[in-house]
């Protein structure tokens, strides 16, 4: 997935914004809505939904020397009300191709409490959910389904979110473990190269907009 047109704008100054359109992760076909607008009963009273759809990939992990499986697919989804607020400041004088580079851009994203979530779809049957995120909670561990959709979200006070296929099954409030989990979407060494590279980009032409 490269730029997105929408997610230059917040929720609030593009009212007009397509909340059926889908973006197409390009190695497994998976959509993505552009607008993710929380499950949570909770999260719909706050002012951090709805999210925007910055940037799409996929984990592949290598099962025989010439054979990879696709794993799962992932969107990575920013609150640019939340974003402006809290980066808009730093930011926003500055030109796209000068932030989607920098080192301290991304730490600032993953330090600073903005609303954001990674969104899973499972791509292959019978994986279980440890294989996405190695010891990340017992009670994830269930055998997931091909089309299984699992989101991950981080909210303004500090707690990471985890529903899947829209039920609540977690909170945990701390900001460390939120950083460690986007850390693998938006760190030093994260999934995809070219995913990091297009959420950087995005969230750069949001903060533009501020």
């Amino acid at each position: 997935m490269h730029d997105i047109e929408p997610q230059g704008c917040s929720i609030c100054s593009c009212p007009d914004l397509n909340w059926k359109k889908h973006a197409v992760e390009p190695i497994t076909g998976i959509e993505f809505p552009i607008v993710l607008d929380s499950s949570s009963t909770q999260e719909k009273k706050s002012s951090l939904a709805p999210e925007i759809l910055v940037g799409t990939g996929s984990r592949t992990m290598k099962i025989i020397k010439i054979k990879s499986l696709k794993v799962y697919a992932f969107g990575f989804y920013v609150h640019p009300n939340s974003l402006c607020e809290k980066l808009g400041w730093k930011y926003a004088s500055n030109q796209v191709y000068e932030l989607d580079k920098r080192h301290d851009f991304y730490q600032d994203l993953l330090r600073e409490d903005i609303g954001m979530t990674v969104r899973l779809v499972i791509n292959c049957n019978g994986m279980k959910i440890n294989t996405v995120r190695d010891a990340f909670e017992k009670s994830l561990r269930a055998r997931l389904l091909k089309g299984t959709t699992v989101d991950f979200r981080r909210t303004a006070d500090g707690h990471l979110i985890t529903e899947i296929e829209g039920n609540h099954i977690g909170a945990i409030q701390s900001k460390e473990l939120c950083r460690a989990f986007f850390d693998m979407y938006i760190g030093d060494v994260p999934v995809s190269e070219q995913a990091k590279e297009d959420i950087g980009k995005n969230v750069a032409s949001i903060i533009r907009k501020c």
